[in-house]
């Protein structure tokens, strides 16, 4: 039976900042998210990334998305196409479109990474690199991703949530993160839990890129795969709840859900 994942589950997980750091200390994401319609799905991919305290954030970027990305973040820095040495994980995927096919290079290197949305889209065609990857992955699939990815039909996926994340996550020895109400972590271990914060205010379109960025900053910065993703989904729900309740669950932005997240930090520390 799957367990639930609580604040107190949270607390026991998040590590203290030593005061005497620096930026290396808490690792290097880099991004290779976006495309020439889908520029925001990288900002607020970082946006993710920088508040859950990432030491390093690189963007690949070129072109036009670069520019644009550029004009509204100050933080990273920005790189081509290839894999940056000082990074400690990746996330790719969100917004990628056709650039998702960076995902196999991603997949054949030994550091962790998430794989979000066009990029478990291109892996359901070419699922060979999932069994021959060498790195530790988070796949964060919605429903209507996880049908693709593994033959289900989406209805069948709706009433077996827990089940389908679970022979995932063992069939891709991976974690599988399950997004919607009620979102499904299960592990390849076998071991599955149920997430208890959150809100109908997430169904909106860059929801999930704010939680892949989250997730993927947390293995950056050295927490283990599932770890990361249970802090990661348990902490953008809990945002978006404390959003819903300041705001409204109609109005609150998936732009919000970083620095409301930044906050709720503080409990921990």
């Amino acid at each position: 039976m799957a367990l639930k994942i609580t604040e107190e589950t949270v607390r026991a997980i998040i590590k203290k900042r030593p005061e005497i750091s620096h930026k290396g200390t808490f690792g290097t994401l880099q991004l290779f998210c976006g495309s020439k319609n889908m520029t925001g799905a990288p900002y607020l991919a970082a946006s993710g990334a920088l508040r859950c305290g990432v030491g390093l954030l690189y963007i690949s970027a070129t072109g036009r998305l670069k520019r644009i990305l550029q004009s509204g973040l100050a933080e990273p820095v920005f790189c081509g196409m290839k894999i940056s040495p000082r990074a400690t994980a990746f996330v790719v995927g969100c917004g990628s479109g056709k650039k998702a096919k960076y995902v196999k290079m991603i997949l054949s290197q030994s550091k962790p990474a998430v794989i979000d949305a066009d990029a478990i889209t291109w892996l359901s065609k070419h699922k060979k690199h999932l069994f021959k990857k060498r790195c530790e992955t988070v796949l964060t699939p919605h429903e209507a991703e996880m049908s693709r990815l593994t033959g289900r039909d989406i209805s069948y996926i709706s009433q077996n949530r827990e089940l389908c994340a679970a022979e995932a996550a063992k069939e891709f020895n991976s974690v599988v993160v399950l997004k919607g109400h009620e979102t499904v972590i299960a592990f390849p271990s076998g071991e599955t839990l149920i997430n208890t914060t959150g809100n109908s205010g997430l169904a909106k379109g860059g929801s999930g890129d704010v939680l892949a960025g989250m997730t993927g900053s947390l293995l950056a910065q050295g927490y283990s795969p599932e770890d990361s993703a249970t802090v990661a989904v348990w902490l953008h729900g809990k945002a978006a709840d404390e959003l819903a309740s300041d705001i409204s669950k109609h109005g609150l932005l998936p732009s919000e859900i970083p620095y409301a997240a930044a906050k709720i930090f503080a409990w921990f520390e």
